[in-house]
């Protein structure tokens, strides 16, 4: 979906623009509902400090928003180049982390897995989208900016998922509590910072309804795998 993304945005940079407010949308929608719903209920029923867990994932990616913003912010005006490097490289390590959470999800469960992928695949087309803009934005080659695009939203996620998936094999008993808490924390990060206000791009505030759809298919998932766990 981020390679999609890139190459989108570097073929059809308007359409791409266009569009990936209403991907943005859908997926705040979808991992809401997974977020608050699944994931939160379903960490805080295997441990009572699950709740600790949510907000240490919240604030670590605050933390790395904090520190990406103060070290574009130093830099001297009209350092395009350097605010373009320095952008994909939060960037990156936002994407790295985002592999990390689909690791922790499916650990748990494969509908856990699932409802979390499924929201977050509808983030990494606007984050592919995001990552070309910025570095096409501080004068790098085309062919140079979708190669680092590449890199820094799509390689990172996967980068991410293995290296979570052999540390968490690692463990005799995996602590998933610690796992789904993070993991749900640093959606909620990506919901509030990246998503909802990208979301809002759409024209005449459609990305409303689209967002109800996500609901909708969120709940719709929810509903299907309780009555079809219990039948």
């Amino acid at each position: 979906m981020s390679t999609f993304g890139i190459f989108a945005m570097a073929s059809f940079s308007g359409w791409a623009q266009r569009n990936s407010a209403y991907c943005a949308a859908f997926a705040v929608g979808l991992l809401t509902v997974g977020v608050m719903f699944h994931l939160i209920p379903e960490a805080a029923s295997i441990a009572s400090s699950a709740l600790s867990w949510v907000l240490a994932g919240f604030v670590a990616m605050v933390l790395i928003g904090i520190a990406v913003q103060t070290a574009v912010a130093r830099q001297p005006e009209g350092a395009a180049l350097t605010f373009g490097y320095v952008s994909i490289i939060g960037l990156a390590a936002h994407s790295f982390l985002d592999g990390a959470v689909y690791a922790a999800s499916f650990w748990e469960e494969a509908f856990t897995g699932w409802l979390a992928t499924g929201g977050l695949l509808f983030h990494e087309f606007p984050e592919g989208v995001i990552a070309y803009a910025l570095l096409a934005q501080a004068g790098l080659p085309r062919g140079r900016a979708i190669l680092l695009a590449f890199i820094a939203a799509a390689l990172t996620t996967v980068a991410g998922t293995i290296s979570a998936q052999s540390l968490f094999s690692l463990a005799s008993a995996p602590p998933l509590a610690a796992m789904l808490g993070t993991a749900a924390g640093a959606l909620i990060y990506v919901l509030i910072f990246h998503l909802g206000p990208h979301a809002t791009r759409t024209p005449k505030k459609r990305g409303y309804d689209v967002a109800m759809l996500g609901v909708m298919v969120g709940t719709a998932a929810l509903l299907f795998e309780h009555f079809g766990g219990a039948h």
